[in-house]
Parts: C-alpha cells; structure tokens; sequence
C-alpha cells in the first residue's frame, strides 16, 4: 500500500513537472510551439520506469492543452501521444543493457518518430499539410533537445540515487 502510494504521488509531481515544461513555450505558428515536456517525459521514463514516464507525460501535457485554451482536440492527441513515448521510453530503457547509456540513448532515439509523426499527422489532418510541416521541424528540434537535455539530467539525478529514494 505504501508502495503504491509513494508512486502515485511521484507520478503526479512529475506529471506537474511535464505540465510546467509545456507551459513554457516559444510559439512557432498558429498550430504549434516549441517546448521543454520531452525534458520530463524521457527522464521520467528513464528513472522510473514506463508506466510512470508513460502517466506524468500524457497527464502533464493533456492538462497543460487544456490550460492554454487547446482542450479540444489537442489534450486527447497529447495524452496519447506523450503517454506513449514515456511508455516506450521507460519500457525499451528497461530492457538489460550492458551498457545502460546506449539503452537509455536508443530508447530515446525510438521514441521521437513517435511524437514527430504523432503530431505532424495531427497538424496535417487539423489545419492542413503545409502547416503539418513548420510541425515537423518544430518536433525534430523539441525531441533533439529533449535527448541533449534528459540525458545529463538522469545521469546526474542517477548519481545521487534519486530512484532509489523513491
């Protein structure tokens, strides 16, 4: 019970952590902007697991739609779209690796198509094709530094033993 407590709470920080990463944004047209959520979402993944990463990535950034006004459509898309990549994030990281680098670098580097072609598909389906592509860029540089981002940060976070406190 103790056990299941402590990880929805964790969950749910994360999830706010995901939330505040997406609220902070540079606006890149009228379809889309760039933000920080892939921060949270791969080192939430990578420290503790799929479902968390999975849960704190869809969750955060469903709420952070609904905030800004995109409740519809884009809070259901984003649910899915970034609880998926914490789930393959978490769940290909936590495979054995022998060397958990490369793990966590590859696991990372499988789940961007995911978001990039999640949303490109959205915004093209949405507000048309020539929009879908100012997308397409927009999610190569928002995973790009959500990678040089993440990585540093859970190796730090790993250093200090932050999943083990949990």
């Amino acid at each position: 019970m103790r056990k299941n407590l402590k990880t929805i709470s964790l969950t749910s920080m994360l999830a706010g952590f995901t939330f505040l990463a997406t609220l902070i944004h540079i606006n890149t047209g009228p379809s889309t902007y760039f933000n920080l959520s892939e921060v949270i979402v791969f080192t939430s993944s990578l420290l503790f697991g799929p479902m968390v990463g999975g849960l704190a990535g869809g969750v955060g950034a469903a709420l952070a739609d609904i905030l800004l006004g995109f409740a519809l459509p884009w809070a259901p898309i984003s649910f899915l779209i970034k609880g998926v990549e914490g789930l393959i994030v978490g769940g290909i990281s936590s495979l054995k690796w022998k060397n958990r680098t490369l793990g966590d670098g590859i696991s990372v580097f499988l789940a961007c198509p995911l978001m990039i072609g999640g949303y490109t598909l959205a915004v093209g389906l949405l507000y048309g094709w020539p929009a879908s592509l100012v997308e397409f860029y927009t999610d190569i540089v928002q995973c790009s530094a959500g990678l040089a981002l993440a990585l540093p940060l859970t190796y730090t976070l790993r250093k200090i033993r932050i999943s083990e406190r949990w």
